[in-house]
């Protein structure tokens, strides 16, 4: 699990680092239209791997929880997944829409917040619990 967060870390910084004109515009729209196609097409393939590691490492870490942690952190843990889901959703929705890199940068470097929180808050208990059942076995 580590390492799946280590690499989806990695993932946002080298999405958040891709745009160094952030501080300068507002939309992708104002850059120059070679640079705006090549940053396009980057950022999509950045952010659809993002989302899909992401949504692969929900699924693996809730299978984990089926029969070895109790039943109210399984709940809230899943509850956090769906919440991290629908941010994920968001930025792809405006993505799609409208292009803008700017925007989906930022909703990724807002994401990255919501996970870190998320693992401090599940993730570490999750571990925990898995520990335990390993130790007991």
């Amino acid at each position: 699990m580590r390492r799946d967060h280590e690499h989806m870390l990695g993932l946002i910084e080298r999405i958040v680092s891709y745009c160094d004109q952030r501080d300068q515009l507002n939309s992708c729209n104002d850059c120059q239209s070679t640079q705006h196609t090549v940053c396009h097409g980057n950022i999509e393939l950045l952010v659809r791997a993002f989302v899909e590691m992401t949504l692969k490492h929900n699924l693996v870490e809730s299978m984990y929880m089926e029969e070895v942690v109790p039943n109210e952190h399984r709940v809230a843990h899943n509850q956090a997944h769906m919440e991290i889901a629908q941010q994920l959703k968001e930025i792809r929705l405006v993505f799609s829409a409208d292009g803008n890199g700017i925007q989906a940068i930022e909703g990724i470097d807002r994401v990255r917040q919501t996970l870190s929180e998320h693992f401090r808050e599940y993730d570490q208990q999750l571990e925990a619990y898995l520990s335990a059942t390993a130790a007991s076995d």
